[in-house]
C-alpha cells in the first residue's frame, strides 16, 4: 500500500498547488453563485465548485445556476448525489436511486466528471428512503451509483463515504468521539467491500470553534488513519470556519488565518482536493451561516484574498504536525456523543436550522501548545508579508 502522505515538501509552483509531486485541486462548495463571483473564481485559479445535484428548480442548492455559471466560466464541478437528487422522497427505492443517478449523468455529464455519493452518510439523520443509515444500504447505493456512472463514463471519478468528519468538538480526544464513531462506520464499509465501488473517499474538516493545536493534530492523525484503512486518494470536500458566531468570538481575521493554515496543512498531507465551505453566506438557504468567502450582501471577505494567495503560491506550505495516537482509532466508542454535523449536513436535513457549533475547552500539553502557537505565528507573519508584496500584481491579473 502506497501511503497518501507526501514524503517531501517543495516550494509551490505556478498555481501554488504542486507539492511533493502531486496537484491539489482548489475549490468551493456553492449553494448559489453570481456571474461576478464565478468570474473571480476562474481568474483566481480557484477552479472547482461543488453543489448538490437536483432536478427541482426551487431546491435551496441552486444547482441549475451553479452548473450554468460553471459551464460559462470553465470551472470544474463535483456533483453531490444525495437527498436533493431524490427530492427528499422518503419512499425511494434502490431502482429509483439508479434511475436518478443515470438521469444526472445523462443531463450533466458533459461537464461533471466527479461525483460524490451522498453527504455525511454516517449521521443518523442522513437516512432517507432506501438508505436507512446502515453501512449495508450505503454500500448497495454506492455500488449502484458506481456501476451506473462507469457504464456511461468509465473515466469519471466516483467519491465514496460522503465526507467523514476528522474532528468533533464534543470530548475532543482520540477515543470516544463522533469522529471516531465515523471511523468505525467506515471500517464496516471497507469490510463490506465498499472500496471496490469508489475511486476516492471524502472527508470533512471543521474546527467547531477557535482552531487550536489539538484540532490540527487530530486532523492529521485521523486523515492518516483513513488513508491506511481505505488505500484511496482523499478529497477534502468540506473545510470551513465562521467569520462571525454567537457561540464564540469569531472574526474575519480568524476565518482567514484558519483558511491559510488548513490549506498548507492539507496540501502537505497530500489530499487531492481542498473545497472551502462555502462560497458565500446565504441566509435564505442557511440562516445565520457565516462560512462564506463573501457575506450575505455579496461583499468580499478577507478570507477570499487569503485563498487566492494560497492557491497562487504566495504562501509556502509548512510541514504537517505529527500526531501520536494514544488509543487505537479502531476502538469502539463506549458512549455516544451528541450529534454535531457539518453546516452542510444541517442544511440538508433541516433547511431552516442554524448550524450548531461549540467551543469545547481542550486539554493540550503545554510544550505542544507553545510549539504549535509559534508555528502558527510564523505562518501568519509569512502570509501577511507575502500578501502585502504580491496583492497589487494579483489584483491586476484578476481585473
Amino acid at each position: 500500500m502506497t501511503p497518501l502522505i507526501a514524503s517531501g515538501l517543495q516550494q509551490t509552483t505556478s498555481l501554488g498547488q504542486t507539492v511533493g509531486g502531486y496537484t491539489m485541486a482548489s475549490g468551493v462548495l456553492a449553494h448559489g453563485m453570481t456571474a461576478s463571483e464565478a468570474q473571480m473564481l476562474a481568474a483566481s485559479n480557484i477552479t472547482w465548485v461543488s453543489c448538490d445535484v437536483t432536478f427541482n428548480p426551487s431546491d435551496i442548492s441552486n444547482w441549475q445556476t451553479v452548473y450554468s455559471l460553471a459551464q460559462q466560466y470553465h470551472l470544474s464541478v463535483m456533483g453531490i448525489l444525495d437527498q436533493h437528487l431524490m427530492n427528499y422522497s422518503n419512499t425511494f427505492t434502490l431502482t429509483d436511486w439508479s434511475n436518478a443517478v443515470n438521469q444526472a449523468v445523462a443531463s450533466f455529464g458533459s461537464l461533471v466528471k466527479t461525483w460524490q455519493v451522498w453527504n455525511e452518510p454516517n449521521y443518523n439523520d442522513s437516512a432517507l428512503g432506501y438508505y436507512n443509515g446502515t453501512p449495508q444500504t450505503y454500500v448497495s447505493m454506492l455500488q449502484v451509483a458506481y456501476n451506473d456512472i462507469k457504464a456511461v463514463a468509465p473515466s469519471d471519478t466516483v467519491i465514496g463515504l460522503g465526507g467523514m468528519p476528522l474532528y468533533t468538538a464534543n470530548n475532543p480526544t482520540l477515543n470516544n468521539t463522533y469522529a471516531m464513531q465515523a471511523y468505525t462506520w467506515t471500517q464496516q464499509i471497507v469490510q463490506l467491500g465498499g472500496m471496490a465501488y469508489c475511486d476516492a473517499i471524502a472527508v470533512h474538516a471543521y474546527p467547531y470553534g477557535a482552531y487550536n493545536p489539538y484540532a490540527q493534530l487530530l486532523f492529521t492523525s485521523n486523515l492518516q488513519q483513513y488513508s491506511q484503512l481505505c488505500s484511496k486518494p482523499i478529497w477534502l470536500t468540506e473545510v470551513g470556519q465562521e467569520s462571525f458566531s454567537t457561540n464564540w468570538t469569531a472574526t474575519q481575521a480568524q476565518q482567514s488565518t484558519f483558511l491559510s493554515q488548513s490549506y498548507s496543512l492539507f496540501q502537505g498531507l497530500g489530499v487531492k482536493a481542498y473545497m472551502w465551505y462555502e462560497l458565500c453566506d446565504n441566509y435564505t438557504a442557511i440562516p445565520n451561516s457565516n462560512f462564506g468567502l463573501f457575506d450575505n450582501n455579496g461583499n468580499q471577505k478577507t478570507a477570499f484574498d487569503t485563498y487566492v494567495a494560497a492557491v497562487n503560491g504566495l504562501t509556502s506550505p509548512t510541514a504537517a504536525p505529527t500526531a501520536t495516537p494514544t488509543q487505537n482509532p479502531a476502538t469502539n466508542p463506549t458512549s455516544s456523543p451528541s450529534r454535531l454535523p457539518s453546516p452542510s449536513q444541517s442544511q440538508t436535513t433541516q433547511p431552516t436550522s442554524t448550524p450548531a457549533h461549540s467551543d469545547t475547552a481542550n486539554s493540550v500539553p503545554e510544550e505542544n501548545y507553545a510549539a504549535a502557537l509559534f508555528a502558527m505565528l510564523a505562518i501568519s507573519i509569512a502570509v501577511a508579508m507575502s500578501t502585502y508584496l504580491k496583492k497589487r500584481r494579483l489584483e491586476k491579473t484578476i481585473s
